[in-house]
């Protein structure tokens, strides 16, 4: 390369030749099951950190597992000299559990079948990751002038709560002239796409507790308070979930409305509603408009619901009125 446009001939016969290197890899890493919020996985985190480190090295990387009060952060970098300009790439290798009755394979078992890779985390997000440090080591044997510096994170799926602590501790080292974050997605599978803007997370959990133990509602029913159906009144002033208006106080102050330029270039992004619906499996939507769609999951903020517990679910009838009940709430 040396600054120059690459030929496309000479990176396809790259793709071709790395194919067989990249499925191993990838599948060596999706097999290390690094679920960042379990606990029980804090060894397997460990593990993926080495794995990833020496992933890194074997592609003609530096690297180094950077320890931090929470989990690692994996450090590289493929370095062309101090005069050129750096790039740094992230990327998670921490994933979500895989806990949902669809998976029709063992989730930490890598497989191929028709041109696709199946497996927790070959799309979120070792699958980029690793896509991004192939590319990265073509342009490095092909003499770029670019430092290209990759951060790979193992608490992305939890809020990232110690990433600036790792910030913090190699500020001096981490200077960048820009940042690739490569954990999105193409909306074409023959449209490239790079997004510019993502909507950040807040988590929260909710939990009201108003007895000590299950109470019959024969006995205790209409004057013992019901935390499951308080807790229900409670999300339901929160926000519309038929529209997804939010009612929070100043939810929406700071919101900026994009400009007819974003929109445009939205509207030329390669969006389908219909594939949009059947790859997330949504048997309808809040609204079938395709440009009200893409504003509200690229240009508003959201509400939403994970989850609730509480009472008795099982078979059968348990006439309880139960004492507590827990909500699993987030904001992008």
């Amino acid at each position: 390369m040396n600054g120059s446009t690459p030929d496309p001939r000479s990176i396809e016969v790259y793709i071709q030749s790395a194919r067989g290197r990249f499925e191993e890899h990838l599948g060596h890493m999706v097999e290390i099951p690094t679920v960042s919020m379990d606990p029980a996985h804090k060894p397997d985190i460990e593990r993926g950190a080495q794995a990833a480190a020496m992933l890194l090295r074997e592609c003609g990387a530096t690297a180094e597992v950077v320890p931090t009060s929470g989990n690692p952060v994996v450090l590289g970098e493929f370095k062309a000299g101090a005069s050129y300009p750096t790039i740094t790439v992230y990327n998670h290798m921490d994933v979500q559990p895989a806990q949902e009755p669809e998976w029709k394979q063992e989730p930490f078992q890598f497989r191929k079948e028709d041109g696709r890779y199946y497996g927790r985390g070959s799309t979120d997000d070792k699958g980029p990751g690793i896509t991004a440090l192939f590319a990265a080591r073509y342009a490095a044997d092909n003499g770029t002038r670019l430092n290209i510096r990759f951060v790979w994170e193992l608490e992305e799926e939890i809020g990232s709560p110690h990433f600036e602590e790792f910030i913090k501790k190699r500020l001096p080292s981490l200077s960048t002239n820009s940042v690739l974050v490569s954990d999105t997605i193409w909306l074409s599978a023959d449209r490239p796409a790079i997004p510019y803007g993502l909507r950040g997370l807040k988590p929260a959990r909710l939990l009201l507790r108003t007895g000590g133990k299950d109470a019959h509602s024969g006995l205790t029913g209409g004057a013992a308070r019901n935390p499951v159906g308080e807790l229900a009144q409670v999300i339901a002033k929160l926000y519309d979930a038929r529209t997804g208006k939010v009612f929070i106080p100043g939810f929406y102050k700071d919101v900026v409305k994009p400009s007819a330029a974003e929109i445009k270039s939205f509207l030329a992004s390669g969006f389908s509603l219909k594939k949009f619906q059947t790859a997330h499996e949504l048997k309808s939507l809040r609204t079938t408009n395709p440009r009200d769609v893409m504003l509200r999951i690229w240009a508003s903020p959201t509400f939403e619901v994970h989850g609730i517990a509480g009472g008795y679910t099982g078979p059968g009838v348990k006439t309880v009125v139960p004492p507590w009940a827990e909500a699993k709430v987030s904001m992008r």
